[in-house]
């Protein structure tokens, strides 16, 4: 039996980018034979999906579960590296069933629900399933993000929203203190009107009392500079600021938008319409890939960097 010694682990993670534990397993099985480890490495999918690590995984879907009679909705993004991917039945049944257990979960993290248990095959992890449809398919795939809605029943309705098949989702939860109106069919479509608006119009805030002083005083300061670099003059400076400020706060505030459906109203009248104690108290809006940067394949560096 071959003595597997610290640099052959180390030799075979840089062919393979495998794990330590894999490279260590796999050396003592092939008896410190470099190739045959390789070999077993690919045949198991470690090697090939340690490889894809490296890659940018920034298409995918956003799967939704809505489970309890609505009373509970959950969320989780997942990314791969191409749509031809994201629109396979395959990865739908993969990011659907990770959702349906999100839904099932206490306070859900991807770190908890990574480890947890698969829902369709109680002997791997969540973590290991994804691994394994990265070496299926050759492509990065990506546990993202998730998130978890739940309600007493009575206390209002989670609006829910699936734009383009999961490109962009939105759950917004919608309480009254009238637990017939909660119970309303007419209040439930409401609660997914607003979640629709939400999708199309990305509000970052509920109401203005929502933002933070930091957000506030950042817009301020680009805006003073904004004012400056056009010119205006000192005395009327302060106003035109407070203008803008103003209006940015109306733009970004879910409440004090016109509603998506209907020009003549706002956010804030389309729930007074149900009552006056009707508010929006929390939503969430996943849009696949946002916020992750995309590469720009470009030939000529991809040559020049394999030429070194």
């Amino acid at each position: 039996m071959a003595q597997i010694t610290m640099d052959m682990i180390k030799e075979l993670r840089e062919r393979t980018s495998a794990g330590v534990v894999d490279c260590k397993k796999v050396l003592a099985e092939t008896n410190g034979d470099i190739e045959k480890a390789i070999e077993e490495l690919q045949k198991r999918g470690i090697a090939k999906a340690a490889k894809k690590q490296g890659r940018i995984a920034a298409e995918g879907k956003v799967g939704m579960c809505v489970a309890n009679g609505g009373r509970v909705v959950a969320l989780v993004e997942m990314n791969c590296e191409t749509d031809f991917v994201a629109k396979g039945e395959k990865f739908a049944a993969l990011y659907n069933a990770i959702a349906g257990q999100v839904a099932g979960m206490s306070n859900p993290t991807v770190e908890s629900l990574a480890a947890s248990p698969y829902v369709l095959d109680k002997n791997i992890t969540v973590e290991q399933a994804v691994t394994n449809f990265t070496a299926a398919t050759g492509e990065k795939i990506t546990l993202r993000r998730v998130e978890r809605y739940e309600i007493k029943e009575g206390t209002g309705r989670i609006g829910t929203y699936n734009h383009d098949n999961g490109r962009i989702c939105v759950i917004a939860e919608v309480t009254t203190k009238d637990a017939a109106v909660a119970a309303g069919d007419d209040f439930g479509a409401m609660a997914d009107d607003v979640a629709m608006h939400i999708a199309a119009m990305n509000p970052s805030y509920i109401q203005e009392k929502d933002i933070p002083a930091a957000d506030i005083a950042k817009q301020n300061e680009i805006f003073t500079a904004q004012v400056k670099e056009e010119g205006k003059p000192e005395k009327i400076a302060p106003k035109i600021v407070e203008g803008k400020l103003a209006k940015w706060k109306k733009e970004n505030c879910l409440v004090d938008q016109i509603f998506v459906k209907d020009s003549e109203t706002t956010v804030a009248a389309l729930l007074a319409s149900f009552g006056d104690d009707v508010r929006v108290v929390r939503f969430v809006r996943y849009e696949v890939g946002e916020g992750i940067q995309k590469r720009v394949n470009d030939l000529a560096a991809e040559v020049a960097e394999m030429m070194k």
